[in-house]
């Protein structure tokens, strides 16, 4: 029997396959509600797994959700050592 995926892994996946999206078009395209979607990238966010930009085409100032790269999630000792192998 398959787990049930959490929201926030669900989210992250996305995100990482459609980078930079904002809240609205994450909710509309995985049909979940926005306050659900905003939790999930928060947690996310205080995590270290996605970073935010924004975005002023008009007046209105959009937040586009974009995953942080897999050398940024390493620990800061491992990454050091990288230029050395």
């Amino acid at each position: 029997m398959p787990s049930k995926i959490s929201t926030e892994e669900k989210i992250y996946r996305f995100v990482c396959e459609n980078p930079g999206n904002c809240t609205y078009d994450i909710s509309r395209m995985l049909r979940m509600s926005g306050g659900k979607v905003r939790n999930a990238l928060g947690r996310l966010e205080k995590k270290g797994m996605i970073k935010f930009r924004f975005e002023r085409q008009n007046p209105r100032i959009r937040k586009l959700s974009y995953p942080v790269g897999a050398i940024e999630l390493m620990p800061k000792d491992l990454r050091r050592e990288i230029p050395n192998i």
